[in-house]
């Protein structure tokens, strides 16, 4: 089992993060709800935290042409060239300029980079990636290319890995990344997301499992509006938890930023900054410790909407990285929890009747349910 180290995270030596300047030129347009500083912001809150010294950051290459092509087909990536060219749009809310092909771009080389750096040295790299609603032959809610389907693709077919997971706790469910595996059992797709009859893409429900050769190894986890940290562990202790175990993944690709949160400008999930910060102890515990552990994760944190975007990924950040020193609540403004919602008996009600279903889909495939 990988050691423990306390200083520099639950992995040895500096940890890998994959970032460049030219990512902060990500501009959709202005009043687009994807905010452009982000990035630059959260690697100014990370040296606030006191952790520049245990980071370890990477510049990054841009994916090529045959790159994309390991999850989109030809015909859509000249369709975006087009778009480009003329400055259109692939949905309203998703605009293709020259400048967001070339961020997106980066983003996904990051995910090959850092796919290669935890293949040679194991541990965790971190990457601004996690553009999950691009499909084979589409693109759609801010994402062009499919970082998150590229590099698991990469994974198995330039690598040679088995078995690949892919965890997506965006709040939005990962349609994406789930149409381009749905009937490929070398990657096993979880999404824990806002139940999708209340949430954009619309996707997710229980009875999506797969198709031929990969049903069972689709994974839709909807969880109710206004959920909070409680319903969040117990769907995570029954089901992720238990399929790490099961499946003994080779790589696990966590995706997903802070839109769980309870302050989240586009969602209306429950999580608080303690919340997020559990979600990536899970995948940490799980990439370490016991059967199916890995020692190998490649974690991608673009989401969130707001102004309390970089405050989540810290927490999630911290967690991830077994990172207890860090006090990332102090870090943080005030938490104000907006009214409204179900009771807690009510959440709870609605998760169990949830779970029970998702389970009664699976336990034909896997033997922990």
């Amino acid at each position: 089992m990988p050691q423990h180290h306390e200083d520099t995270g639950h992995y040895q030596g500096k940890i890998p993060i994959f970032f460049s300047d030219t990512l902060a030129k990500f501009n959709f347009g202005q009043g687009h709800p994807f905010n452009l500083e982000r990035f630059a912001w959260f690697m100014n809150l990370l040296e606030k935290a006191g952790l520049s010294d245990r980071l370890e950051k990477h510049s990054l290459v841009p994916a090529t042409v045959d790159d994309l092509k390991l999850v989109h087909s030809d015909t859509y990536l000249a369709y975006i060239d087009h778009l480009k060219n003329i400055n259109g749009r692939l949905t309203m809310d998703t605009p293709v300029n020259s400048n967001v092909t070339e961020v997106q771009s980066l983003i996904v080389g990051s995910g090959l980079q850092a796919a290669q750096l935890v293949l040679d040295k194991g541990g965790a790299a971190h990457t601004f990636g996690g553009l999950h609603h691009a499909g084979p032959d589409y693109g759609e809610g801010f994402c062009l290319y499919n970082d998150v389907a590229v590099t698991a693709k990469a994974l198995v077919e330039r690598h040679g890995q088995k078995k690949i997971m892919v965890f997506d706790t965006d709040a939005h469910q990962g349609n994406g990344t789930m149409d381009i595996f749905y009937d490929d059992p070398r990657v096993l797709f979880i999404s824990i997301h806002q139940d999708p009859r209340t949430l954009y893409p619309g996707r997710g429900f229980v009875h999506e499992i797969g198709s031929g050769e990969g049903t069972g190894y689709t994974v839709n986890i909807p969880i109710p509006p206004y959920s909070s940290n409680s319903q969040y562990e117990r769907a995570l202790d029954e089901i992720f938890t238990p399929l790490v175990k099961e499946f003994e993944p080779d790589v696990i690709i966590r995706n997903g930023g802070s839109d769980p949160y309870h302050g989240d400008d586009l969602t209306i999930l429950g999580l608080d900054y303690d919340g997020l910060n559990m979600v990536g102890r899970k995948v940490r515990e799980a990439a370490l410790d016991g059967p199916g552990a890995c020692d190998k994760q490649i974690d991608m944190m673009v989401s969130g909407y707001g102004d309390l975007v970089i405050y989540g990924w810290l927490a999630l950040f911290c967690g991830i990285e077994g990172l207890d020193d860090i006090d990332y609540k102090k870090l943080a403004p005030t938490e104000y929890r907006r009214p409204g919602g179900y009771t807690q008996e009510k959440l709870d009600d609605i998760t169990e009747e949830m779970l029970v279903a998702l389970k009664k889909e699976l336990e034909e495939y896997w033997n922990c349910f």
